[in-house]
């Protein structure tokens, strides 16, 4: 079967702001907060966990050493929960390249709330508005698109969504941090997972 990929643009503005693209997205300079390994404030670049203090949301950071916050772990998408009858939306269950759980986003979740990353155990999938909310567009020309200061070891590459795409039901949303945008991709293909938890209603908002 031929590959299929959509690609959507965003809405170029962030809430709140205003002037030049330049100064709507300097938010990404100043708006993050490294948490320890306690959930408590440490050193940029030193946290277990980010706070995006605008959205109000954490965020899981990455490693450079053994275990389960690993950067170069990768999962496929797989949710037991979607519908499987005529039509199988679960994805594909370990399908990915990882150590310390199973190798898919359903898998990946239970692992770190079991372990209760920063003292939470409410770890989930992030939204699209989500993963857009840390994508900084000033970087499309060196990406990856995001803080390397708070998020060091951000890959420019693509990290899933918690959502499947209903027009194609191999198929789930995935983020690009090389272009900062949304695209859609088969659920049995591995990519990058960073988790998130909390709510926000001040979301920028990705087009549809």
């Amino acid at each position: 079967m031929k590959r299929r990929i959509l690609i959507l643009v965003m809405i170029a503005a962030l809430p709140g702001c205003g002037g030049s693209p330049d100064e709507q997205y300097a938010v990404h300079d100043t708006k993050y907060r490294a948490l320890g390994a306690a959930g408590v404030v440490v050193e940029k670049g030193t946290g277990r966990c980010v706070e995006d203090t605008l959205t109000g949301l954490i965020w899981e950071a990455k490693t450079d050493t053994a275990g389960l916050h690993n950067w170069r772990h990768r999962y496929s998408w797989f949710n037991p929960n979607e519908t499987h009858d005529e039509l199988d939306y679960r994805g594909l269950e370990d399908g990915g390249e990882c150590t310390d759980s199973a190798c898919d986003t359903w898998n990946f979740v239970i692992a770190v709330n079991d372990a209760g990353l920063c003292g939470y155990r409410d770890w989930r999938m992030p939204t699209r508005d989500e993963l857009y909310s840390i994508s900084d567009p000033r970087k499309v020309d060196a990406p990856p698109t995001a803080n390397l200061e708070y998020f060091p070891f951000m890959q420019a590459d693509e990290y899933w969504t918690g959502f499947d795409y209903a027009m194609q039901y191999e198929s789930a949303w995935a983020w690009n941090f090389v272009y900062g945008h949304d695209r859609v991709d088969w659920k049995r293909n591995p990519k990058y997972v960073r988790l998130v938890r909390g709510r926000s209603t001040d979301l920028p908002d990705v087009k549809e």
